[in-house]
């Protein structure tokens, strides 16, 4: 792609959410996990030529305005999202979502947002679900975070350290980056204070609940789902799609191999193709 990035804020229920888009055509809009940001999905958005992608920062640790003072729950961000479709007033949307941000896409189709309906396909890539939010791994350090936020804070601070970092690209990554573009996936999480003070709050309140109560809305979600799922993830293993795939009604199943969580890091063009494939063939109800 040739475009250059168009830069863009909405304000929604007291926090800023950044964005960047380019292209034009059909929209595609990502959602990342916690403590990384929009340019998590730079590599995708490269190879989707035909299509508008929009790629938002979403307040989970890594976005550049701090909101000490609004609700930054799970259930509160997943809200955010339909909202944001609404504030754009985009429609037929292909929404992408992967690790958290893809459990923030089932808790958004639960959340009975207006702008629900402005979702025409949805893609998950590995990602939270069920019991699954956070992934077992994951959830004893967050009960941590929870009993005790002092060693929260210092979690974080540790993460985003240069080893930190290392750490967490290797354990979501077959391949991780390294470098410029390593850096760029976390944003402010690495350099601000006030930033992973928020991904403190959003991080502590991850529980299965906010999954489990989407799982009505989740089978009578109308629309074409693709699930994009890597086969060498230990966190979200393939058996979380077949169940994914099981509960939606009109579900597709696609297994990119060699891939971990991080499916767009370790293979960008091979998702890149699902996708376009998937937003050209499948048609909303």
């Amino acid at each position: 792609m040739s475009e250059t990035w168009e830069e863009g804020s909405v304000e929604l229920d007291g926090v800023t959410v950044r964005y960047r888009a380019r292209g034009a055509g059909q929209t595609i809009v990502f959602v990342h996990g916690v403590w990384v940001g929009g340019s998590l999905w730079d590599d995708v958005a490269e190879h989707l030529a035909g299509f508008r992608c929009i790629l938002p920062t979403w307040p989970l640790g890594a976005h550049r305005d701090p909101a000490p003072g609004a609700d930054l729950s799970a259930l509160a961000t997943a809200k955010r999202i339909p909202a944001f479709l609404e504030a754009l007033d985009l429609t037929e949307v292909t929404l992408v979502g992967n690790d958290t941000g893809g459990g923030l896409c089932l808790a958004a189709l639960g959340s009975g947002h207006d702008g629900v309906g402005r979702i025409g396909r949805l893609v998950l890539t590995n990602c939270d679900s069920y019991e699954h939010f956070p992934p077992q791994g994951f959830d004893t350090m967050i009960k941590l975070m929870r009993a005790a936020p002092p060693l929260g804070k210092g979690l974080l601070r540790a993460f985003a350290s240069g080893l930190g970092q290392k750490a967490f690209l290797k354990s979501v990554c077959t391949i991780p980056p390294k470098g410029l573009r390593a850096a760029a996936i976390f944003e402010a999480f690495t350099t601000s204070r006030a930033a992973r003070a928020d991904a403190l709050r959003i991080t502590q309140s991850l529980k299965p609940s906010v999954t489990l109560d989407a799982v009505g809305a989740l089978k009578a979600f109308p629309n074409p789902v693709l699930l994009a799922w890597g086969d060498k993830d230990k966190l979200f293993p393939l058996e979380h799609a077949r169940r994914l795939e099981a509960d939606f009604p009109d579900a597709t199943l696609e297994v990119i191999g060699g891939a971990s969580t991080f499916v767009m890091l370790d293979r960008p063009e091979e998702l890149a193709s699902l996708i376009t494939g998937f937003t050209e063939g499948a048609t909303p109800r």
